[in-house]
């Protein structure tokens, strides 16, 4: 197993490396998995644009950035999650995405809350929230599992998104 960047019970994060971009393209390639996040990318050449863009990104901004997601037992590749200041804010995004083959494991749920276990440790002050699309009802179901409710949309360039916050804030 790598040195991990934060680990929750089954699964580990760890930033993304220029090695890794055939697995962050299938995440950005796949359809299924950009359904309610983006038009997927064309080809491996963009995923390793984003990975470099991102590498800079968390040097900038320690604590925050793009992760590999991995299962602790395999070390199989499982997905992505990103923790990265909103811009022109001080709140924190927490965002996900996974193989299809790691859908339905509760896999988002348990690393959304030990993303936000961490962040309120190490970021107490800074409001972490997520934007999803309306019809994205299985991310909705998760950002509740973690304790988010949906929260009012005052994000500039995320007018279409749905905002979900943690409760007590």
């Amino acid at each position: 197993m790598s040195t991990p960047f934060l680990a929750s019970s089954r699964l580990f994060l760890r930033l993304f490396r220029e090695s890794d971009v055939n697995d962050l393209f299938r995440i950005e390639g796949n359809p299924a998995v950009m359904e309610f996040i983006r038009k997927p990318v064309a080809d491996p050449s963009q995923s390793l644009i984003r990975i470099q863009k991102e590498t800079i990104y968390a040097i900038e901004n320690p604590g925050l950035g793009l992760f590999a997601c991995f299962e602790k037992v395999t070390d199989n590749y499982i997905g992505l999650v990103k923790i990265k200041q909103v811009e022109n804010t001080e709140d924190i995004e927490v965002g996900y995405g996974f193989i299809p083959e790691a859908w339905g494991k509760g896999y988002a749920t348990e690393i959304t809350l030990k993303v936000i276990e961490y962040l309120q440790k190490i970021f107490p002050k800074r409001k972490i929230i997520a934007f999803i699309q309306k019809e994205n009802v299985n991310s909705q179901r998760v950002l509740e599992k973690a304790g988010m409710v949906e929260v009012e949309n005052t994000y500039k360039g995320h007018e279409n998104a749905v905002v979900f916050g943690l409760k007590n804030l």
